[in-house]
């Protein structure tokens, strides 16, 4: 059973919706900065508990501008695995494997590619849950063209263990 809400983080807005019926339906949304905005986090969470028992499953969407999409000619000569796609982006964006989650999709002779730093999974992970919420998958959203559906990136473990 996937959650039934979705926190929104973008740089501008924090929007909070809720699956009904398969429809998102926006429950509320907050300003993403200022010194009240624990008590505006606060209120998102206290309308989420009067539709579901905390604590609150979501899924958290990170702003696109953290996610970089990219497409790629397959090599059909072998079976592409997840290394190969983290070889890939660390190459181009010199970066460690250590530091980002990828999904990607193949699409005939085309593998499309989303990645995040873990830091900003991290992040993000950290804010959805001083706030109350639980996040148990993150995502982004997709410019047309850029990736065939939602990426799915896993709740990221810390280097030094559980939080």
């Amino acid at each position: 059973m996937h959650p039934q809400f979705t926190l929104d983080l973008s740089l501008e807005a924090i929007r909070l919706l809720y699956d009904l019926h398969g429809e998102p339906c926006v429950i509320g949304d907050v300003a993403a900065f200022g010194d009240d905005l624990p008590v505006r986090m606060a209120k998102l969470l206290s309308l989420a508990a009067k539709l579901s028992t905390p604590p609150i499953p979501t899924t958290t969407v990170v702003p696109r501008e953290h996610v970089l999409y990219r497409t790629v000619r397959l090599d059909m000569a072998r079976e592409v695995e997840e290394r190969d796609v983290l070889e890939f982006v660390c190459r181009e964006q010199q970066l460690n494997k250590d530091e980002i989650c990828v999904d990607w999709v193949i699409d005939g002779s085309e593998i499309h590619i989303a990645a995040v730093e873990k830091l900003t999974l991290l992040e993000a992970n950290d804010f959805a849950q001083q706030h109350g919420f639980v996040p148990t998958l993150f995502t982004s959203s997709v410019r047309n063209g850029k990736f065939p559906r939602k990426p799915r990136f896993p709740v990221p473990i810390p280097q030094n263990g559980p939080v």
